[in-house]
Parts: C-alpha cells; structure tokens; sequence
C-alpha cells in the first residue's frame, strides 16, 4: 500500500505494527480498509461477515458487535 514503509505482525500479541510516511497522510486507513477487505476487522473497519467465514478456522476469532 502506497505510503507503508513497513508491517510487523506478532503472532502472540495479534498486533500489527505499521511505520508509513507522514506525507501519505491516508496511508494508514488504507491499510485498514485492505485489512477489513480481506476478512479481518480493524479499529475502524468490520469485514465483511462472507469474506470472514471463508477465513480458514485458525484464523476466526471472537468478533465485537459495531
């Protein structure tokens, strides 16, 4: 995604760590935009629940009611 420098998922935290360009001012709701496009929700996206369910089952988890 255009602006993002680089991304760390942890695996025990389940948090992503972003560093991007402060001159691509969009760069991190875009990055949440993809994230929720593709079936997993963010702090400010939901997934769609179709995309979720075709997560493979390792990757559900307890999803919040926006």
């Amino acid at each position: 995604i255009d602006g993002v420098k680089s991304a760390v998922w942890d695996e025990y935290t389940q948090i992503l760590t972003l560093k991007y360009s402060v001159f691509k001012k969009y760069a991190w709701d875009n990055v949440q935009m993809k994230i929720a496009s593709v079936g997993n929700d963010t702090e400010k996206y939901r997934a769609d629940d179709v995309v979720y369910q075709k997560l493979p089952d390792c990757c559900h988890y307890l999803r919040t009611k926006y």
